[in-house]
């Protein structure tokens, strides 16, 4: 579902993008929420309320989510296309937050966008912008700023700058988090 949006190697305007881990892009993807309502005939699930999305080690969070499916001959849904995501969304990797107040992942065209308030951290080093613009298949990003705005960058040198150092404060992620799936997996 997710790749790898951000690496050690941060720039300011255009953000390389390592490639996904065959591993996580063929596990399931797991959602869950406080509540969620089917839109059979348009081919829409909505989920609100503390929303989690895992697969693998990656995981998106979000107040309110819309999965969009393709919708199958003779009725009934298809493989997801797309998720919108909305009320402060965060990607999360082992090491690496990104936030945004809203947020697309295009599966078809293999693209993860975030817009307003971007914030990207990996251990101690931080940018920020108002929209980043993730190309899943070229392994390329592009952080950018909008009317006036500027993007911002602080990069540590040394451990500080390592995506595992532990005395780097880890941004909060609001909401009660993934749940257990009941009867175990």
């Amino acid at each position: 579902m997710f790749r790898r949006l951000f690496s050690a190697a941060l720039l300011a305007a255009a953000l390389p993008l390592a490639p996904a881990l065959a591993q996580t892009q063929s596990a399931p993807l797991d959602i869950s929420a406080d509540n969620s309502e089917m839109l059979d005939q348009e081919g829409r699930l909505i989920y609100w309320g503390d929303v989690n999305i895992i697969r693998g080690d990656e995981r998106l969070r979000a107040e309110r989510v819309e999965a969009l499916f393709q919708r199958r001959p003779g009725g009934g849904m298809g493989d997801l296309q797309r998720i919108i995501a909305t009320g402060e969304v965060f990607y999360i990797r082992p090491g690496e937050v990104a936030r945004g107040d809203n947020g697309i992942y295009d599966l078809e065209a293999g693209t993860i966008t975030l817009t307003g308030s971007v914030v990207l951290t990996q251990g101690c080093n931080v940018s920020t912008g108002d929209r980043l613009e993730a190309d899943l298949d070229s392994g390329m990003a592009r952080l950018s700023s909008g009317q006036g705005g500027r993007v911002r960058s602080i990069f540590f040198s040394g451990p500080e700058g390592r995506a595992d150092a532990q005395d780097c404060p880890a941004p909060a992620v609001p909401g009660a988090g993934p749940r257990p799936f009941p009867g175990g997996r």
